[in-house]
């Protein structure tokens, strides 16, 4: 489950102290999907920072950072130009660019790393450098200075006994001023508790760009900016939860607007924001705990935390499904491998390894959407709009496609059954042709010795020129018995042959189709 993608650190000093006090995050992988559960870590320049990395997976994993700029893919793979002496090296490149890193940490250990945040502001990208694992888990260090503070800031004070936040604009204030700190505070003695205050000033946005504004308040809170609501947290309630509003603002000065409003007891606000060149910059002289602690409080994702696990049977999830259409059939198989396929298309819609599908999106509330695949190197044999078969004038005419929401002409849905070890044959009618197709595994997809097989099987009277699209792709490459589709996956099936950008085979009683991943490229491995 990807708990979070975003760790804010302020890079605070501790009053009283010689140096920094290290700030501690933890990057986790998450098992079976080829992912950190943390793909951004912002931190101020110079900070002192301890990350610890545990690896949470069956496979071994690093975590290496690179200089702003670098192809971290690129490297990568070059290591496997001399493979003999990379392993020897437990896969850490030899690269001059690579300012931190792990050892090799094997499943269900950890790492930690200690260091002071380089000076120079940027983004710095950090990688696995493991053999095939470069192009999914990545993430980014960015290191930012803190970004303008308000400027002209000046507060009204209204006297009132409210219990959200009034229309200050039609009220008169009791009394106004500056405030020469400019940092939003409260400093009015003189009351205590049934007032409210407008603090309004100006901010200058470095670039164009999203902002996000913070707030939290005992009591109601809220900020404009120029004169359009961001954000707010109204009512009589504690400053226990910080909430964020996101803007897009243009490069310049904005005006900035802040309400308040205190009925009794603790009175406190705190304020902050932060945009595309600058970390968290707090306006409040009040910090709040959660982020002095360089924390921040991740809203609820209704699409994650309920992970379909599979275990020696097949598990299957009906539902839509990204890439699938709104009557996909996802099928998690033992040892990694997992499909979707299509009842509208009566295709093979999609094929990825490693972990199945979170069911959270439509377990959850009212289950809308469409749910991605969780697992990772996800291929599309074919496009969304294909179908498998077609009965061409000639090899390269084009081939048929449907039109959205367009229900696929000759053929008929016949549904799907499950044999004793609950494997689905999937059922359907091609202009009078039956057509059956299974999936099978061999081996583990996970650790790269896997192969899914499929098997189609047709029954009747066969059409003339009859025609079974095997794959499409900008780059089809013949190697072996097989063929390498776009780089990212290999498929061997007799007598197939190019044509364009399509991989056709004519129809025949039984097709087997034997997929694969190439495990290193340039270098495939052949699906004998």
């Amino acid at each position: 489950m990807l708990k979070t993608s975003l760790v804010i650190l302020t890079g605070l000093i501790a009053v009283g102290a010689s140096a920094a006090l290290p700030e501690t995050v933890t990057i986790r992988t998450l098992a079976a999907q080829m992912r950190y559960d943390t793909s951004d870590v912002i931190i101020r320049p110079g900070a002192q920072v301890k990350i610890v990395f545990e690896n949470s997976d069956d496979l071994p994993h690093n975590i290496v950072f690179f200089q702003p700029g670098t192809d971290v893919v690129a490297v990568s793979n070059k290591q496997m130009e001399k493979p003999e002496e990379a392993l020897k090296r437990d896969w850490l490149p030899d690269d001059p660019r690579i300012w931190l890193h792990s050892k090799l940490v094997n499943p269900k250990q950890k790492d930690e790393l200690t260091f002071t945040a380089p000076d120079k502001p940027g983004i710095y990208p950090y990688v696995c450098t493991f053999p095939g694992h470069a192009l999914t888990m990545q993430g980014r260090l960015k290191v930012l200075a803190p970004g303008p503070g308000l400027s002209d800031l000046k507060f009204q004070v209204y006297l009132g006994d409210w219990k959200k936040l009034p229309d200050f604009k039609s009220l008169v204030p009791h009394r106004e001023g500056d405030l020469p700190g400019n940092l939003v505070e409260l400093k009015f003695d003189d009351y205590r508790n049934q007032f409210g205050v407008v603090y309004s000033g100006k901010l200058n946005a470095p670039t164009d760009g999203d902002y996000t504004f913070s707030v939290a308040g005992d009591d109601g809170v809220r900020v404009l900016v120029d004169d359009k609501k961001v954000v707010e947290s109204d009512g009589i309630h504690p400053s226990s939860e910080i909430r964020d509003g996101k803007v897009k603002l243009s490069a310049g000065t904005h005006n900035y607007r802040l309400e308040y409003f205190q009925a009794a007891g603790e009175a406190e606000i705190y304020a902050a924001w932060r945009g595309p060149a600058f970390t968290n910059t707090t306006l409040s002289k009040w910090v709040h705990p959660q982020a002095a602690e360089g924390s921040k409080i991740p809203k609820k994702d209704d699409s994650v935390g309920m992970p379909l696990v599979v275990g020696t049977e097949p598990v299957i999830y009906r539902n839509f499904i990204s890439g699938a259409g709104n009557r996909g059939i996802a099928v998690g198989y033992p040892g990694g491998f997992n499909i979707a396929w299509s009842a509208d298309q009566l295709n093979l819609a999609l094929v990825w390894r490693g972990a199945f599908i979170d069911a959270a999106r439509h377990w959850i509330d009212r289950g809308g959407g469409h749910q991605a695949p969780l697992g990772y190197d996800v291929f599309k044999p074919s496009t969304e709009s294909a179908l498998p078969f077609a009965v061409l004038a000639s090899p390269d005419a084009e081939w048929p496609k449907l039109e959205k929401d367009q229900r696929a002409a000759g053929y008929k849905w016949h549904g799907y059954r499950l044999d004793e070890k609950r494997f689905p044959t999937f059922s359907y009618e091609w202009n009078g042709v039956n057509v059956t197709e299974r999936f099978d595994v061999e081996g583990n997809a996970v650790t790269g010795n896997g192969r899914l097989v499929r098997t189609l099987k047709l029954s009747g009277k066969l059409p003339g020129n009859a025609t079974f699209r095997v794959a499409t792709g900008n780059a089809i490459q013949p190697v072996g018995n097989s063929f390498v589709v776009d780089g990212k996956f290999a498929v061997a099936v007799e007598g197939a042959a190019l044509a364009g950008k399509n991989l056709l085979v004519p129809v025949r009683p039984e097709i087997k189709l034997i997929y694969s991943w190439p495990e290193t490229l340039p270098q495939h491995a052949s699906t004998n």
